[in-house]
């Protein structure tokens, strides 16, 4: 069975998501927070369909400033409007919180692709798995254990490697090796890009993700692509 929303789904994700990137957190009521990578006194939120006043809370704290708030909601609409009242800045295009039976997934450890090389790090919960073509980053990955969770981050393929299969094979390679622990459901941020290919290897979408700013994003699309 897939896992089902509440807060503490978005908390695992966080964590896993946190894990890979080298991130404290911390939580404040219901909702995690991160500091945001590079600063020491902004700080990015993570909100499952906040209330009027959560939302306008949250608003609060990182209007003007370099936070970020992740906004997992059904209502986009209404809350696109809330944000540009409150001057927050709509960053880049809506993601999606997805996830899959991991039961359902393949476990086995792929084969490189003809003329790509493979490098799998094993960490501490973390791992990694990063695919080159004579010496070149094509692909990249990452897979946190979170309790019974998997947790993928960032399977990002290089401009002049998309479309050869790279990021399903990515995606394998990263299960097969999540799949090493006892884990029984997977969580990923999808971009618009990214769902597609998520959708055919049998994940599911949870919910949408805006992602907002305090201050204006300094280029039009700040979300790195799937």
């Amino acid at each position: 069975m897939n896992a089902a929303l509440d807060d503490d789904l978005v908390k695992v994700w966080v964590a896993g998501w946190a894990a890979c990137r080298g991130h404290e957190t911390r939580e404040e009521g219901r909702f995690a927070t991160a500091p945001v990578a590079g600063s020491s006194t902004d700080w990015q939120y993570f909100a499952l369909e906040p209330s009027d006043d959560e939302f306008s809370d949250l608003a609060s704290r990182i209007a003007g400033s370099a936070g970020l708030l992740y906004v997992f909601t059904d209502r986009v609409p209404a809350l696109h409007s809330k944000a540009t009242s409150a001057g927050l800045h709509v960053a880049g295009t809506f993601q999606s919180l997805m996830t899959a039976n991991m039961d359902g997934q393949d476990i086995e450890d792929p084969l490189s692709p003809d003329g790509f090389e493979t490098t799998v790090t094993r960490g501490d919960g973390v791992h990694r798995v990063l695919v080159t073509h004579d010496g070149e980053e094509a692909a990249r990955g990452s897979v946190a254990v979170i309790g019974d969770y998997a947790v993928f981050d960032r399977i990002i393929t290089a401009p002049d490697f998309r479309r050869k299969g790279l990021g399903s094979y990515v995606m394998r390679a990263l299960t097969a090796v999540a799949m090493e622990h006892d884990v029984e459901n997977g969580l990923l941020l999808a971009s618009p890009d990214g769902r597609a290919l998520y959708g055919y290897l049998g994940w599911l979408e949870l919910t949408e993700v805006m992602l907002l700013q305090g201050q204006e994003p300094a280029e039009a699309d700040i979300i790195e692509k799937v």
